[in-house]
């Protein structure tokens, strides 16, 4: 019974992941244009350090009432962004996804480790760990990224893109597919 399951269940998983990609543009493609698109100032070692210290600080408050505000002030209203999950274009749209993710994460703990720049992007390495609430239960997570981010002379962010693990960060939390996730990559260390 409980083969038949598994096998019911990684089958669903199956279909639903070949027909997502089949759906899906490839982010490459986006990324590579929405880059060579959007420019931001030419930036130096203290407005990329000052860009860090600002992603980290609107961050360190995810999950509380003055995330979505401070959220909001940090990004300008056309921009692109790719959180690695999901891609953006527009602040409204960001600000709808943020209100959600405000509601599902708690105790956030987000760490600048360092900044650097090349031209108008600043490589902003971090890390974050949180709780995240998930069919009834909160599972404590942490993962390690780079965010590239361009501003503009307002310092608004108008192009972020996150380069991070889900597998290590979030899909090996999730119940039922975290299991799934594990058994059909078993050479992905546990």
């Amino acid at each position: 019974m409980m083969k038949t399951i598994t096998t019911l269940a990684l089958s669903t998983i199956t279909i639903f992941s070949l027909t997502a990609c089949k759906s899906m543009p490839s982010y490459s493609a986006d990324y590579a244009k929405a880059r060579q698109q959007t420019k931001g100032i030419v930036l130096d070692t203290q407005q990329a350090s000052d860009i860090g210290s600002r992603f980290v600080a609107a961050f360190n408050t995810l999950g509380t009432p003055a995330f979505v505000s401070n959220a909001a002030h940090l990004y300008a209203d056309q921009l692109y962004i790719n959180d690695t999950l999901s891609q953006f274009s527009n602040k409204q749209e960001l600000i709808k996804h943020f209100e959600g993710m405000n509601k599902r994460v708690s105790n956030v703990n987000v760490k600048l480790l360092s900044a650097t720049y090349h031209d108008d992007s600043a490589y902003i390495h971090w890390h974050m760990a949180y709780d995240f609430k998930m069919f009834g239960s909160t599972k404590t997570m942490d993962s390690y990224g780079i965010s590239e981010i361009k501003v503009n002379s307002q310092r608004q962010i108008i192009f972020q893109q996150d380069f991070w693990d889900p597998a290590n960060g979030l899909y090996r939390s999730l119940p039922v597919f975290g299991g799934a996730y594990k058994w059909v990559l078993p050479f992905k260390k546990s």
